[in-house]
């Protein structure tokens, strides 16, 4: 998997705003919609039009949530 420079955990398609972590030490790799984030000494996650989240230490999988119109049973990627 490779690293990302700009620790994003997720891009807003609507906004352009992005999920970010943003402690020194933490790594976040993918390139695909799931990431996965190692936080040795755990971190805050940022995004201009949310709250702060604070993760504690370890390693996390990020998964884009998703939905299902209930019209016709089709998945789909919730947009931020």
């Amino acid at each position: 998997m490779k690293k990302r420079i700009d620790k994003c955990l997720a891009e807003g398609e609507v906004t352009g705003h992005s999920h970010v972590a943003v402690a020194k030490d933490v790594e976040v790799f993918g390139e695909g919609i799931d990431r996965e984030l190692n936080a040795p000494t755990g971190t805050d996650i940022v995004h201009e039009e949310h709250k702060t989240i604070t993760l504690p230490p370890g390693q996390f999988t990020i998964k884009r949530q998703r939905e299902i119109d209930p019209e016709d049973a089709e998945i789909r990627f919730v947009k931020d």
